[in-house]
Formats: C-alpha cells, sequence, structure tokens
C-alpha cells in the first residue's frame, strides 16, 4: 500500500501575512524551514508566549509538503497544545520584532 503525502496546510492571518510583507518589501527571503526549526529549539522557553498568540481571520495558506517539517510542526503543536497556525504566528512575530531595525535600515539605504 503506497502512502499518500498530503500537505500540511498552514492558515496565515492578515498580521502574518502583513510581517511576512514587510520582510519581503524590504527584499528580505524568510527560510521558513530553518525559522521553524530554531522556534523547535527555543519553544521550551517561550512556551507561555506561543500558548498567548491569538490568530484572526484566514488570509492565505502556507502548505508545508516536506514530511520531517510536517512532522516537526505537528509534534511541536500537540507538546504545547497550540495550532500549527499559533506557532507559526509565534516564530514569525519574534522574527519580526528581531529585525524591525535591520528592516527599516534596509530601506533607508
Amino acid at each position: 500500500m503506497r502512502e499518500l503525502n498530503f500537505p500540511l496546510q498552514i492558515f496565515v492571518d492578515n498580521d502574518t501575512a502583513m510581517m511576512v510583507q514587510s520582510f519581503i518589501d524590504a527584499g528580505i527571503s524568510i527560510d521558513f524551514d530553518r525559522l521553524l526549526k530554531r522556534m523547535a529549539e527555543n519553544s521550551e522557553a517561550i512556551e507561555d508566549f506561543i500558548q498567548e498568540i491569538e490568530t484572526g481571520e484566514p488570509r492565505f495558506i502556507l502548505p508545508v509538503a516536506d514530511s520531517n517539517m510536517r512532522r516537526l510542526i505537528i509534534e511541536e503543536t500537540n507538546k504545547y497544545s497550540v495550532s500549527p497556525e499559533q506557532y507559526l504566528k509565534a516564530a514569525i512575530v519574534i522574527l519580526h520584532a528581531d529585525n524591525i531595525l535591520v528592516t527599516d535600515s534596509v530601506r533607508i539605504h
């Protein structure tokens, strides 16, 4: 019997989309695999923050086709009792907060 390989679909709300767009506008690409791996490495220390993330109405879908990445996201979201949407948004919020000065600097130059 052949295993079917369906992508995990993560809904992205408007706030998250706007943060991602700010990186795109600044010419900065996001390596989502690397971002989510880093998030998993540090999620225990920021568990409360992740659980407090609120998501809004979905704006678009981010498909995750890589089986290892799907497994990582499912394990992490189960571990912390959050949705994949909350988990992704938490990662983007942290990335955006850490890079807002870099983004502004890129726009200025």
